[in-house]
């Protein structure tokens, strides 16, 4: 992938996911949102794909797989390669595959908030070894196992004092997964009856989810029309720390003009399809997801106990059955 190829996006994430697509100098095309799931909406994935298309790259937000069987059988159609975008997705589980080994490439963050982290650094994973020993140059500022300078590549290579730091979190991960899983699992059956706080749509064949995030739709019709942020200082009084989670798409950064005004960029696109990408930057669910999420970073809260679930649930619960009160919260 290079100048002049397309990539397919979310942009719902962080900019790191379009930084990669940015700097071989191809183009982020972001595609909309299923509302419910928070994920990329393969229908419209579909309805983006041009000739220069050459890559889908699924982002498995909060950690939670997208709707991959969607989006492989979309890839296989238009002979496409898949990355996945699995940094918040470790050890999540969709039909019976880890994320992250569903596509040609998966990209994990060991970022410090994730669920396995070392304050930087990642890992990309895959089955093709030469592609794999590609991956390994790019990322060794172009330089080989054989210790020739191949190609042009950046420096990210991750030092042992990091490795050891991951290593050091090995032992009782999958405990830690199960647990966070487990909890989650409960928490979405505390909320059940709750029409105002919708959890994130799981697809069928998600086995498991990293729940980096624990994301739910605020759904201000059943609380009396009150806005989110009125809602979240109603919760925050009870004593829990619920916010928003992503605060605007990234088809809303200046980015978008930063290249579309850009000599490189206009020598590798046409005016026409300059013009089409800035007419069809427009991601609806996108900025309906933005406007409506409510979330905690789950990494850390989700190994707590029963107890600590129920009361995030009954803080909750509480807003909603007071919600005839909540126009008196004062802002």
């Amino acid at each position: 992938i290079g100048a002049g190829d397309e990539v397919i996006t979310s942009p719902y994430t962080d900019p790191g996911t379009i930084a990669a697509i940015l700097c071989t100098r191809a183009l982020p095309v972001l595609a909309d949102l299923d509302p419910e799931s928070f994920q990329l909406d393969p229908a419209d994935v579909e309805r983006r794909i041009t000739e220069n298309t050459r890559a889908i790259m699924p982002v498995h937000i909060m950690g939670q797989p997208c709707d991959m069987d969607r989006i492989m059988a979309i890839a296989k159609k238009y002979d496409l390669k898949v990355i996945e975008d699995a940094c918040q997705g470790h050890l999540a589980e969709y039909r019976g595959k880890k994320l992250g080994t569903i596509g040609d490439l998966g990209a994990f963050s060991f970022q410090t908030s994730k669920t396995i982290a070392c304050g930087e650094g990642g890992a990309v994973v895959g089955d093709d070894e030469q592609l794999m020993d590609q991956c390994y140059t790019v990322q060794n500022h172009g330089t080989s196992r054989r210790g020739a300078t191949e190609v042009i590549g950046p420096k990210y290579r991750m030092n042992e004092f990091e490795g050891a730091v991951l290593l050091g979190q090995l032992p009782g991960v999958q405990e830690r997964f199960a647990l966070r899983n487990e909890n989650a699992a409960y928490l979405t059956s505390k909320l059940k009856d709750c029409p105002g706080v919708v959890p994130q749509k799981l697809y069928e064949g998600t086995h498991s989810g990293a729940f980096y995030v624990y994301g739910m739709t605020y759904k201000k019709e059943h609380f009396n029309d009150v806005s989110r942020e009125t809602f979240l200082r109603a919760v925050r009084a009870e004593g829990i720390n619920l916010g928003p989670y992503i605060g605007r798409g990234l088809h809303k950064d200046p980015w978008v003009e930063h290249i579309l005004n850009a000599k490189v960029y206009q020598r590798m696109f046409s005016a026409k399809r300059l013009q089409e990408y800035r007419e069809q930057n427009d991601c609806p669910n996108c900025d309906k997801v933005c406007r409506d999420v409510v979330a905690f970073w789950s990494s850390g809260i989700l190994l707590g106990t029963k107890e600590d679930m129920d009361d995030i649930a009954n803080a909750i619960l509480k807003v909603y059955e007071n919600k005839d009160k909540l126009k008196a919260v004062p802002a």
